[in-house]
């Protein structure tokens, strides 16, 4: 058996998809891209890739991936800086951990990213089937794949379920129900060109730098926001993460109400500056959508072990996990080396990948929410920060940012398969790979009478 020409049947050209796909194809299979929109995605707001997932668009064509990626992108900030609602700094970070980073770090234009993404799969030969909904996973003793809305079946060898956090797999493949919870919070996000007279705007201004681009976040009780200006200030992002009052259901893209904003920012005491950020977002560009959570799957497999769950569809992170793009692709690359060095034997790469992947994916996963509470159990102050440094910060320990999936996929190949092959007894923790580090989050340091004392009007909540 061998992996050459294996036909790799891929549900939805999200990042997770199109990184298995461009990976499969580069290792001499077939890989075909099943995804329901009619071209490719466009649209969006704001993304990030920190550089455990960065360095594997980068490792692309001799770095040309990553160069694009990086033209377009957040590209000369040299800080990210933590503010309370009234613009008071509390502290900041910098943008690139390591200097090394910088090659690997994208921020910036969902669409944009993707569009370059798609390009190169492009190149490379990967097949693409655009405007095909899925409606029915088939596996049987004779059919393996995926039946379309129009009735058409697309065969392969090996399936690979990304089809995000709705996933029709969790449901047909796994047999699970719709197990989602409200998760308490959603998001605003928005994303547009700033027009010249926009850039002389002094409130607006303040976010402007046309020497250096900016990256700030925002904390305050029960919500935190992001604010990225590139591209010499004229691309504008902006993220406000609230309290969820409404079921507006789990689309990204439901239209967002720019007064309904306005509400939550007079709720946190928010800055001029970022109300007139908002009140200048076209209403087309600004969308709204529940924050929904789902608990960690106990296997992402099929029982017959040839179809897997991957990304969010496995693994639904929270945006505050700072993570969820990255471990979506880090799947996708580790299921494509598992694949070939199985030489064709599917169920044995399958659950090789998943033995990787599993204690990782879910300690950070389950990070999301703790990181969360970091951020919005305080009312932030400037000397409420200086009592606690290390308190505000994007998790990012090394565990995590230095990860190498490809290198971690090869070098633990032969073990797992050996344990596989001989059929070793445990649980799905006990039987894959150590996370490699766990998280030791900022909840519960700040004792109550000095959280007190820094505001006093509020009880803390610990």
């Amino acid at each position: 058996m061998t992996h050459a020409g294996l036909r790799v049947v891929i549900v939805g050209a999200g990042f997770c998809g199109l990184t298995a796909a461009i990976e499969c194809k580069l290792k001499g299979m077939h890989p075909i891209l099943v995804e329901t929109y009619p071209t490719s995605r466009t649209q969006g707001d704001a993304l990030d890739f920190l550089p455990n997932g960065g360095r594997i668009f980068n490792s692309w064509d001799n770095g040309r991936v990553g160069k694009r990626l990086l033209s377009i992108c957040v590209n000369t900030c040299k800080y990210l800086d933590f503010l309370n609602p009234q613009e008071q700094l509390l502290c900041r970070e910098p943008w690139n951990k390591y200097p090394h980073h910088y090659e690997a770090q994208f921020a910036g234009h969902r669409g944009e990213l993707h569009e370059v993404i798609s390009d190169y799969a492009r190149e490379i030969g990967v097949e693409f089937q655009f405007g095909k909904t899925v409606v029915q996973y088939l596996d049987t003793e004779t059919e393996l794949g995926v039946l379309t809305k129009d009735g058409e079946k697309i065969l392969g060898d090996v399936v690979l379920a990304c089809d995000g956090p709705r996933s029709l797999a969790r449901s047909q493949v796994l047999g699970l129900p719709d197990n989602k919870v409200n998760s308490g919070y959603a998001i605003y996000r928005a994303y547009y060109e700033l027009s010249e007279e926009q850039q002389k705007n002094p409130l607006i201004a303040k976010y402007i730098d046309v020497n250096e681009d900016k990256a700030l976040m925002h904390v305050g009780r029960d919500m935190h926001s992001f604010v990225y200006t590139w591209r010499r200030g004229t691309h504008l992002v902006w993220v406000l993460t609230h309290k969820d009052e409404n079921d507006i259901g789990e689309s990204w893209s439901f239209p967002g109400n720019k007064a309904d904003v306005m509400h939550y920012l007079e709720q946190g005491n928010f800055s001029e500056s970022f109300k007139e950020m908002v009140r200048n977002t076209p209403d087309d560009r600004l969308v709204d959508y529940k924050l929904v959570w789902r608990d960690a799957l106990q296997t992402w497999l099929s029982p017959s072990k040839r179809i897997i769950l991957m990304g969010d569809a496995a693994h639904c992170h929270l945006p505050t996990s700072a993570q969820g793009a990255c471990q979506a692709v880090e799947d996708a690359v580790t299921f494509a080396v598992c694949l070939e060095k199985a030489a064709g034997d599917v169920p044995l790469a399958l659950q090789v990948a998943e033995r990787v992947r599993f204690n990782r994916s879910h300690t950070i996963h389950q990070s999301s929410l703790s990181n969360r509470d970091s951020y919005h159990n305080w009312t932030w102050t400037p000397e409420l920060a200086a009592r606690h440094p290390g308190a505000l910060t994007v998790p990012r320990p090394d565990w995590i940012v230095e990860f190498d999936a490809r290198k971690t996929a090869e070098e633990n190949f032969d073990q797992l398969a050996s344990d596989v092959k001989s059929g070793k007894q445990g649980t799905i923790e006990e039987l894959a790979l150590p996370a490699g580090g766990s998280f030791d989050i900022f909840q519960g340091d700040v004792d109550s009478e000095s959280a007190e004392k820094a505001a006093p009007e509020q009880t803390a909540r610990l």
